[in-house]
């Protein structure tokens, strides 16, 4: 479809709003009951009205028309300016008086401060906590230890800019909480490629680099405008859906979760940027960069550093450079190698750096991956029997770049599963620890590049990070780094559901509700035909997309459920390392109300071949199709030649039993912050002993170079409301690491 780009907010600040994330120990305020709840009587415009400290950010809200909004009955959250704050910001900005803001800025001051009907209270805050204000613009609030008011209280700190005041904080008024703070909050709705250039002295190489590829060009797409019409075509909200969710028979078609399902608002593109600082360059390549260099010289090294990534057989063969012209009868390497072709996408440059773009919007490392269910401390406490099965892991989310037929790793590294990382909790890109370690059999450490936020990095479509060294889908890379178990949670799939907020909607600690997921306060989304990259939906399927609820027995609490009586979806599946061949595997909990479906692999846009027989999601891992052994969810009797035993006899049914370093909370959520240093076995269900969170071998697939495959998967018998195919996430293991006594065989 055709886009066309916009930015929202024509009148906007030059002011950018960020967060450096730490994982810390402590979210909560060591404040009075009191000060938790005052229920005055009030709502909003009235907390303004009453009190002469806020009298010049009621101005602001008087001249913007939205006076009613706050007067409007709902639960909403509210981080209005002190007087002192107003003032502020009108000598930041210079203006004598609140008169000369612009109406139309006035309006954007008052919704970039406006959570719509969510009251979020301090004292349940995570450490770093990520909300979307009325502009659909991220409000990214850090509460630190390490940052105090005089009395020794933890301060939070709104897109590290506006201190939220301890004690006004947690004000409730009728129609939600009011949070005071002491600088007007100001989004950055400037656009990636001019973001960019404004953000870029630290890293002035990269920057000229993405312009003379031109690759800013890309960072000026935003918002689909064709979308805000053609979405009316489908309603704002679909009820009625069930996604399953009955383990007895006599409760079929009786029993389950009903939900209702919002449409996305728009359909917006986002962008992450990794950047090297020019310091960084000068230290570490001092044979391609100099501070002493001009400008065209260090590109030129940064080229001829490029050419050293790219320049091997199959990356020929991925990327095209040996396929001919026909206009000149040369190879595209032989004509795009060049310092004057660098905008061309065989060029080494723009092979480069295209990897160092993502297509999608991180605003912070915070959501760069979903961490919660993932066993990254040792195992305390354990009753159940087999505790070393309780394998470490690193929190891991898998992506793609502009660069196509790619793939970037992205994982939050510990020292309990790497001593030999410098920074325990810290994001790397294309890490990999090595054999004795982990999953991945190549026995060579790579320790990846370390990714930190600097402040102010994101805008309205595009945040970036720094770098401690350059990355590249080299052949070290595919041979290392990726010769392994790639698992992906469905959500990082599509890029367009990070970049619409879809991904890690709401708060993951809140469970089943129907008074959330069964009316239009929903946070669940469908998905319209035609809303999706290089995926087909037909018409009478509905592509339902669960929010994430920590006690559901899905990876990271989100699933993804296909209902319909005749649902049929195609989508291209990641790229992969070609040349090699993979099981495709799929991860979902079986269910007695789900249904069946023909599974298809194609390639490109050609017709996909069915494969295998049609897959029946109704199946406990313990019925004797799957042949699975269990006790109950936590624990089982088998010594260590029987689990063998039993998961040979399960992958010869073509299954695996559930990852043995994933867990759900299993209606537990009390214990967040560290769930398996204090937790047992029994309070969590670990994946690998739950009879309903197991693996099904779909396929295997031998990507071709230069070629996208693609999945299908067709209804083909559903019960009335009920028969829904449910995918949790999906994996590709390397036969080079399957067999008898290979790393892909565990459940890790």
């Amino acid at each position: 479809m055709k886009r066309l780009y916009k930015i929202l907010i024509s009148a906007c600040v030059a002011l950018v709003l960020a967060v450096q994330v730490s994982w810390l120990t402590s979210c909560n305020d060591d404040m009075a009951a009191e000060n938790y709840y005052t229920f005055t009587g009030e709502m909003m415009s009235d907390y303004l009205n009453n009190r002469e400290d806020f009298s010049l950010f009621r101005r602001i809200v008087e001249r913007s028309g939205n006076m009613s909004l706050l007067a409007a009955r709902g639960t909403s959250t509210f981080f209005p300016a002190t007087n002192a704050g107003v003032e502020a910001y009108l000598a930041e900005a210079g203006y004598a008086s609140v008169e000369d803001i612009p109406v139309k800025y006035c309006d954007t001051l008052v919704k970039a401060c406006f959570i719509e009907n969510k009251p979020l209270y301090t004292y349940n805050m995570e450490p770093v906590q990520q909300e979307s204000n009325a502009l659909s613009l991220p409000i990214i609030i850090v509460t630190s230890d390490t940052l105090v008011d005089g009395s020794g209280v933890p301060l939070s700190v709104i897109n590290s800019r506006a201190r939220i005041i301890n004690s006004m904080k947690n004000d409730s008024v009728d129609n939600g909480v009011i949070h005071p703070v002491d600088r007007v909050l100001v989004p950055n709705t400037t656009i990636g490629s001019t973001f960019l250039q404004q953000r870029c002295a630290d890293f002035t190489i990269y920057y000229e680099a993405l312009r003379r590829t031109n690759l800013v060009k890309a960072l000026e797409e935003f918002r689909d405008e064709d979308y805000e019409v053609w979405k009316n075509d489908y309603p704002q909200f679909r009820s009625g859906i069930k996604s399953g969710g009955v383990f007895n028979e006599a409760d079929i078609g009786k029993a389950g979760y009903d939900y209702m399902a919002r449409r996305p608002d728009h359909l917006d593109a986002g962008f992450t940027v990794f950047v090297v600082p020019d310091k960084v360059l000068y230290e570490k390549y001092p044979e391609y960069f100099s501070a002493s260099n001009s400008l065209d010289e260090n590109v030129e090294g940064l080229f001829e550093l490029a050419k050293t990534k790219y320049d091997d057989n199959l990356s020929a063969e991925i990327f095209g450079l040996d396929d001919i012209d026909p206009r000149t009868g040369l190879t595209n390497k032989e004509a795009c190698w060049n310092l004057d072709s660098l905008e061309s996408p065989y060029n080494p440059l723009h092979l480069f750096m295209s990897y160092h773009v993502l297509d999608r919007l991180f605003e912070s490392t915070n959501v760069m991956v979903n961490a919660y269910g993932v066993n990254y401390y040792t195992p305390k406490n354990s009753t159940a029997d087999r505790t070393d099965y309780f394998d470490l892991a690193n929190p891991t989310e898998w992506v793609s770049t502009l660069l196509d037929f790619t793939l970037l790793k992205i994982e939050k590294v510990y020292y309990a599963v790497d001593q030999n990382v410098g920074h325990s909790g810290d994001f790397y890109l294309n890490h990999c620890t090595g054999v004795e370690a982990s999953d991945n059999p190549s026995g060579e450490y790579r320790k990846g590049a370390h990714v930190t936020q600097p402040d102010n990095n994101f805008s309205i479509n595009c945040a970036y990070y720094y770098l401690d060294d350059v990355i590249a889908y080299d052949a070290d890379t595919r041979d290392n780094v990726m010769n392994t178990r790639i698992r992906m949670d469905m959500s990082t799939v599509w890029p367009e559901l990070t970049n619409n907020h879809i991904r890690l909607a709401g708060d993951m600690r809140q469970e089943y509700s129907a008074a959330l997921d069964n009316t239009e306060e929903t946070e669940n989304y469908y998905i319209p035909s035609g809303y999706l990259k290089h995926t087909d939906v037909s018409e009478n399927t509905i592509f339902f997309v669960q929010r994430p609820k920590l006690p559901w027995w899905n990876v990271g609490g989100d699933e993804f459920n296909f209902l319909g009586t005749s649902y049929d979806i195609t989508f291209r599946l990641p790229a992969l390392p070609p040349n090699q061949t993979y099981e495709v595997r799929m991860g979902y909990a079986g269910m007695l109300d789900r249904g069946i479906a023909q599974i298809y692999l194609g390639v490109d846009d050609k017709t996909p071949d069915p494969v295998g027989i049609p897959l029946d999601l109704r199946y406990q891992a313990t019925d004797p199709a799957v042949g699975g052994i269990f006790k109950d969810d936590n624990t089982t009797d088998l010594n260590e030649n029987e689990w063998e035993e039993n998961g040979q006899t399960m992958k010869n049914n073509g299954y695996y039993r559930g990852p043995t370093s994933l867990y759900t909370y299993g209606g537990n959520v009390s214990n967040l912050a560290s769930p398996i240093v204090t937790g047992t076995a029994a309070s969590q269900s670990w994946m690998c002993y739950n009879r309903y969170t197991y693996r099904r071998k779909l396929c295997d697939v031998t990507p071709e170079p230069g070629r996208h495959n693609t999945l299908r998967i067709r209804s083909v018998w559903v019960a009335g409301n009920s028969g829904c195919f449910m995918i949790d996430y999906i994996e590709f293991v390397p036969h080079t690491i399957c067999g008898v006594g290979g790393l892909g065989e565990n459940g890790k």
